[in-house]
């Protein structure tokens, strides 16, 4: 009797130690499921030739070399306080507001452990006397309360960059507002639309880098100009003001300022942050790929792709068929990359935002139309198979 007792007795220590183990195992797995994810430190500088990859992806941004001597020793002097950094998006018009949230939905996705902040019009907020809010303005306001409440940006509205002037036109507000967020030691800023397809390279330039007041994607090989593609910035309030002041005194695009600003190459992205890999890459440089492409090697060591192709108004919009198969890359992998880039969009934007692609009329349309304004007003009625086809194509505003 003692002898059964004691093995009934050992069998059940044996099946509690296996189920606390297994219990044990489950939580480690969950909260490493859910732990943000943190980027691995750089690693050690090699200088080489040339980037071999540019090879296959046809995307020469010059010689990669090694970083500063003394940077690995700075890197392990840091720690890391991602309540001070942080990803920002800056929307100016309603039809921007969807891609912005896409590349916060990305981030979350991808477990990146900085900030998201989301700059947006002032006046987005504000009820005018007597006048109902129009669909557009409706739709922004439930995307605001949708990206807050599912991924955790912060809403931070901007005023115009000009005082005084008219808040309902996107070009009275300017990127240069980033520099308003002083609370901050480092954002980057990712020109939309596009594809995050690895956060941890840009998670290691927003940890790692030294704070300067501007460091852009170079937009040359040569590196003497900078782009939009994407800013790193340390904001200030000196440099705010001025680049406020220097906007006040002529109307200029949000590329013109940094340049008058901030000259380059000083204010380009050092070469290590070039060596992290392909930090940004647009879409219509694909349509150049050569012999060689390889798609795998290309997903794999590309951080951001920008959807950018200059005979298309934006993957926003629903552009015909046959305009999309004309303009897609030839080289086989190339043209199969770009695709899914552009399917990929159009389904995380019904996803994420509950919106089907806009209407597009082509440019041909769009001439046609003109032409037809300054005709007598008999000649401009068109037949009924005609008026049929024009109602199908014409541009509508959005019912967003």
């Amino acid at each position: 009797m003692a002898i059964s007792s004691s093995i009934v007795l050992l069998f059940t220590l044996i099946l509690f130690l296996s189920g606390y183990v297994l219990q044990q195992r489950t939580v480690h797995s969950l909260q490493a499921a859910i732990k943000p994810r943190l980027p691995k430190p750089l690693p050690a500088p090699k200088p080489i030739a040339a980037p071999s990859l540019n090879v296959k992806w046809a995307r020469p941004i010059g010689q990669r070399v090694g970083s500063d001597a003394d940077f690995h020793e700075y890197i392990g002097q840091q720690t890391i306080d991602w309540s001070r950094l942080g990803y920002v998006q800056v929307v100016k018009e309603h039809v921007e507001l969807c891609s912005a949230m896409m590349v916060f939905a990305d981030l979350n996705r991808l477990r990146s452990p900085a900030k998201r902040i989301l700059l947006f019009p002032r006046a987005w907020l504000q009820e005018k006397e007597g006048e109902a809010p129009s669909s557009s303005l409706t739709t922004s306001r439930r995307l605001l309360r949708a990206v807050a409440r599912r991924y955790g940006v912060v809403l931070m509205p901007m005023q115009t960059i000009v005082e005084e002037a008219d808040d309902s036109l996107p070009s009275s507000y300017s990127l240069a507002s980033i520099y308003s967020l002083v609370e901050y030691e480092r954002v980057i800023h990712l020109a939309a639309p596009g594809v995050i397809l690895d956060a941890g390279p840009l998670d290691s330039l927003l940890a790692f880098s030294k704070s300067q007041p501007l460091a852009a994607f170079p937009a040359t090989s040569e590196r003497n100009d900078i782009s939009t593609s994407l800013f790193l910035v340390h904001p200030t309030v000196s440099d705010y003001r001025k680049l406020r002041e220097l906007r006040a005194t002529e109307p200029m695009s949000d590329l013109n300022l940094f340049r008058k600003s901030f000259s380059a190459p000083e204010s380009l992205l050092s070469t290590w942050s070039l060596s992290l890999g392909n930090l940004v890459y647009e879409s219509g440089t694909l349509r150049d790929a050569i012999d060689g492409f390889n798609a795998t090697v290309f997903i794999e060591a590309t951080a951001y792709v920008r959807l950018s192709d200059p005979e298309l108004p934006g993957p926003e919009y629903d552009v015909p068929y046959y305009d999309r198969v004309r303009l897609r890359p030839q080289n086989e992998e190339a043209g199969a990359v770009w695709a899914k880039l552009y399917e990929t969009f159009r389904e995380r934007r019904m996803e994420i935002c509950g919106l089907d692609l806009e209407t597009w009329t082509t440019p041909v349309l769009q001439a046609e139309e003109a032409s037809q304004e300054e005709m007598p007003e008999e000649e401009k009625r068109p037949g009924k198979e005609q008026q049929a086809e024009n109602e199908d194509l014409q541009v509508q505003d959005p019912e967003m």
